[in-house]
């Protein structure tokens, strides 16, 4: 061991033998409640889940019977009997669950008042002064609901406004402490708020980066002037990975502009688990030697892991966090250095509660000669206070974390706070609940350190999702930006046939216009006739004789070969869809996406389908289960998702053996134009896919009637998928098979709102799923039924955060919505609110642009599950929001339409769960979570009843429908004996 690295042992020891003498109160005190539930906790995963889920939906459970309930769902187990740690310290032996409830209610919230100063700056303001005089300072935050609207952003603006306000007003009669309120260079504020990004504006897009960051910075200069006025530090806070690069190019552009320059305490924080977080260190320090004010850094370990290496995972981007915990807590102390290093232009603040980093911090700074009166060290309120006050008896400056709020959003603080404490890695469980050695408390982060990558190995044999593009990265979004600025340049776009692989232009032309400005031809569609469908159709039938016999493995390269080709031309796929259908940035985004997935997962399965599957088993014989293609396959797809929809049936066909006729819908045809082209570039052999723009009508009638079509792959409307199924019924003279139809119809998707419903989650996943891409999904929510407790708080919440979002062009990357896809459809849903208007109760109807097909998002409200609101689908921004008096009223409306597609809940009931899985009459349920969004195969796609027949897209079955099954049966019994089997 080295020489600082002995000295920083030592500097650990003393402060835990002054600890030794301190109080033991804490969360992991045995003599309380609390102590003993976090004891449960450490040694039962599955408790910990479940106390802390409990913990979470609490405070939205009025009734004590309704405690109980929840208390019965997540814990009890074998005969409905509670844990007994429920027992502890409450004196209820045997009382019921119902007057127990209360007590463990009253436990709960006596536990997050832990780590809570108060509800408001009133109660929160002796907490402060109390810890004044114990020579410790602080830093207020207030906790509120995620902001889902303008209005609660502005509400949440005046908190703070107002808390500077009274804090420093009040601060004006407290006397000094030179403890805690100078430093090396003189006195400080004894006011200290940190302010969240997030909170102050509720229309964050990263693809709108710079508009994102001019409001922001608009709606913070009042609160930072304030500040400044008053003589309060103001602190930034950092939050999630995805606002990281945001808030540090707000906070630093913000803070050096000509009224702020020469204030020095204002302060960002650093979040040393981030693996690029000694980069943003450098950065921030070459910035304030450019600004020439020293400026303030809160160095933290970061508070977010879980979601953040979870958020990575399912987005199949890199792991931002460090996932050894000795990485980060090695990084820490480097950053801490570093900062020390340059403390004549950043003054940093050290958060921690591990006495091995505050015990090198503490060392870096004397060997650098840094007089103690400089260095600050910062905790949360309410933890780790043998600690704090060791610090403070040593003569160093502390500040507590301390949250400001109300009970339901201090709830998920809490959780945030137990999940620390009852972490395996946590310092201050391992100091004082699992007595770890002072060796190993104190021991070097980085001895023996392995390096950990932030790719996140794949599995051998594994599909995963193609990675949605990160719009916070600035190259992708200039390259989003490049890519609209050719396609506009390259204007109108001639789209010919292809049969055969040839072009054919027509004599009968379609203008396509943009949604988004009509003036605007996208492209001239060369529309197919009759003639030019039966070219295709013969095409098909002559290289279908070619193709499958064309081995597995080349068809299956073929189909990956047309994946890495929409890969490379992503940027040019996304904004043709932006161009051609309204589709902003991110959905356009999804259904490249999709599509590229679809291309992967189908030529993947087909290549385990291909593998003959031994059946039976007996002696003497033997037999295999094989598939076989089937013909032409007749593919007619529809506009909403132009690229993923089509390249998934038309490739579905191709990899199975099939040849196929794709007629794409006509407002899409540039975009399916585009995949023909990556077609023929992949070295599809004429013939096997033929294009065929043109009328359904027309074209579409004369395949779907086709004696060589054998199977018809459909996705659109009732209407129309309804009238294919009773014309493929119709045998043609010379037709040699019974024709398989695969028709995917649409929905009138409902999500019911419980009385537990988490609300920020609920508005949250409601809005998305109602509004993005206009309501022009077959998924998207039409209904919402909510339940009557939480009605009012519902329907109010989701009006204000409609009232918020933008109706722009589709490429303007600000845009939530755009446009509706033509002047038909706008007609038709403009004519339905109208009428609707006459009848209904309208909550909310907004504003939306005149010079394209644009319908504002719409929401009514007390519908009636029975009416034609609530029942016929309108594929459009048209919501009928449902008041239902329990949950099973609200089954009951939901399941009451012809469709069963998607559905969803918000519940935290385990109870209400289990019985919506069982009984909504949905192919996709989604829980906690939106409804749209469906992911090749981890949400196989598709439903029943009136929503359509056949298997799942993205699922295990959904090749099989292209292809004949077949039974192979050999004799293998030759003159009395039989070969031995493998």
């Amino acid at each position: 061991m080295n020489d600082i690295q002995s000295q920083i042992v030592a500097r650990g020891e003393e402060i835990m033998k002054r600890m030794e003498g301190q109080s033991k109160a804490s969360i992991f005190s045995k003599d309380f409640w609390y102590g003993s539930i976090m004891e449960w906790s450490m040694k039962n995963e599955k408790f910990k889940t479940n106390m802390f889920r409990f913990v979470d939906v609490l405070p939205s459970i009025n009734s004590g019977d309704e405690v109980a309930r929840h208390l019965k769902e997540y814990f009890a187990e074998d005969g409905g009997k509670l844990p007994p740690v429920f027992n502890v310290g409450l004196g209820l032996g045997s009382l019921a669950p119902g007057l127990m409830a209360g007590a463990i209610k009253k436990n709960v919230v006596g536990m997050a008042q832990m780590f809570i100063t108060g509800e408001n700056p009133d109660e929160a303001l002796p907490v402060l002064k109390k810890a004044r005089k114990n020579k410790m300072t602080f830093t207020v935050d207030i906790l509120g609901e995620a902001i889902l609207s303008e209005k609660e952003a502005q509400e949440y603006t005046n908190k703070y406004v107002e808390l500077v306000n009274w804090l420093a007003k009040d601060a004006e009669k407290w006397d000094e402490v030179p403890q805690i309120d100078r430093d090396h260079e003189g006195s400080m504020p004894k006011v200290n708020v940190s302010v969240k990004m997030t909170a102050l504006y509720s229309q964050i897009k990263d693809t709108a980066w710079d508009e994102t960051k001019q409001i922001l910075k608009d709606r913070m200069r009042p609160v930072f002037r304030l500040g400044m006025q008053k003589g309060v530090f103001i602190n930034l806070d950092m939050e999630q990975y995805s606002v990281k690069h945001l808030t540090l190019e707000v906070f630093t552009e913000l803070i050096n502009e000509p009224e702020f320059k020469n204030y020095k305490y204002f302060g960002i924080v650093i979040q040393a688990y981030l693996r690029d977080s000694f980069e943003d260190c450098k950065m921030l320090t070459d910035f304030a030697k450019t600004r020439g004010t020293p400026f303030w850094v809160r160095l933290v370990k970061g508070a977010y892991w879980d979601y953040e290496t979870i958020e990575a995972e399912q987005r199949g981007w890199p792991v931002p966090v460090y996932t050894n915990k000795a990485e980060s807590d090695a990084n820490y102390e480097v950053c801490a250095k570093y900062f020390l290093e340059n403390i004549k232009y950043i003054r940093p603040a050290f958060a921690s509660h591990n006495v091995r980093t505050i015990a090198a911090c503490m060392i870096y700074a004397e060997k650098l000669n840094i007089p103690k009166e400089a260095l600050e060290f910062q905790m949360l309120y309410g933890m780790a206070e043998p600690i704090k006050k060791t610090i403070v008896d040593m003569g160093y400056r502390m500040r507590e974390y301390a949250p400001v709020g109300e009970l339901i959003p201090g709830m998920a603080y809490l959780v945030r706070r137990l999940l620390e404490n009852s972490s395996n890695e946590s310092w201050l469980r391992g100091k004082f609940a699992d007595n770890k050695t002072t060796a190993e408390l104190l021991k070097d982060p980085a001895q023996g350190l392995t390096p950990t990558s932030p790719i996140i190995p794949k599995k051998p044999g594994k599909f995963y999702n193609e990675p949605l593009l990160d719009f916070a990265v600035k190259a992708d979004r200039e390259k989003m930006l490049k890519a609209l600025a050719e396609m506009k340049a390259s204007l109108p776009v001639n789209v010919p046939v292809v049969i055969n692989n040839k072009e054919v232009r027509t004599d009968k032309n379609f203008d396509r216009v943009n949604p988004s400005e009509s003036s605007q031809v996208i492209g001239k569609i060369n529309m197919a006739s009759i003639e030019h469908a039966e070219q295709a159709m013969q095409a098909a039938q002559a290289a279908y004789k070619t193709w499958k016999n064309v081995p597995c493995e080349q068809r299956a390269a073929l189909v990956d070969k047309l994946a890495d080709l929409m890969v490379r031309d992503k940027f040019k796929l996304i904004a043709t869809q932006v161009m051609e259908v309204g589709k902003p940035w991110a959905e356009a985004d999804g259904d490249v996406a999709e599509a590229i997935d679809f291309c992967r997962y189908y030529a993947r399965d087909m290549r385990h389908l291909q593998k003959p599957l031994r059946v039976g088993g007996l002696p003497g014989e033997l037999s295999h289960y094989i598939y076989k293609s089937r013909g032409v396959t007749a593919v007619i797809a529809p506009w909403n998702f132009p690229l993923a929809i089509l390249a998934g049936m038309v490739t579905a066909a191709a990899v199975t053996g099939n040849t196929v006729v794709m007629k794409p819908a006509e407002q899409s045809s540039v975009v399916a134009y585009g995949l023909m082209k990556l077609v023929q570039e992949a070295g599809f052999p004429a013939g096997v896919i033929n294009f065929l723009p043109g009328f359904g009508e027309e074209v579409g009638e004369h395949i779907v009637n086709h004696k060589f079509t054998t199977t018809i792959a459909f996705t659109g409307s009732k209407a129309v998928g309804l009238h294919i199924l009773n014309r493929a019924s119709h045998v043609q003279p010379g037709q040699t098979h019974v024709k398989r139809c695969i028709i995917e119809m649409g929905g009138k998707n409902a999500v019911i709102i419980d009385n537990d419903a988490d609300l920020d989650e609920a508005v949250d996943g409601v809005l998305y799923s109602a509004f993005g891409f206009s309501g022009q999904k077959c998924s998207a929510a039409s209904r919402v039924i909510v339940l009557d407790e939480v009605y009012d708080r519902f329907t109010d919440r989701l009006v204000e955060a409609a009232k918020s979002i933008s109706v722009l062009a589709a490429e303007n990357p600000k845009a939530y919505m755009g446009p509706v896809v033509d002047q038909e459809a706008h007609e038709r849903i403009m004519n339905t609110i109208a009428e609707n208007e006459k009848t209904q109760k309208l909550l909310f109807k907004g504003q939306a642009p005149t010079n394209g097909f644009f319908v504002p998002p719409t929401i009514f409200g007390d519908v009636a599950g029975d009416s034609k609101l609530a029942q016929n689908e309108i594929f459009g921004p048209v919501v009928a929001v449902i008041r239902a008096k329990n949950l099973d009223q609200a089954l009951e409306i939901a399941n009451s339409t012809e469709y069963a597609l998607t559905g969803g809940v918000f519940s935290r009931s385990p109870a209400n769960i289990a019985r919506v899985k069982e009984e909504f009459e949905v192919g996709n349920l989604y829980i906690n979570r939106g409804i749209t969004g469906a992911m090749v195969d981890r949400h196989p796609f598709g439903g029943f009843k009136m929503s359509g027949i056949g298997s799942k897209t993205g699922g295990p079955d959904y090749l099989k429908q292209y292809m004949e099954p077949a039974a192979v049966t050999e004799n293998t019994l030759r003159r009395g004996f039989a070969p031995a089997e493998e």
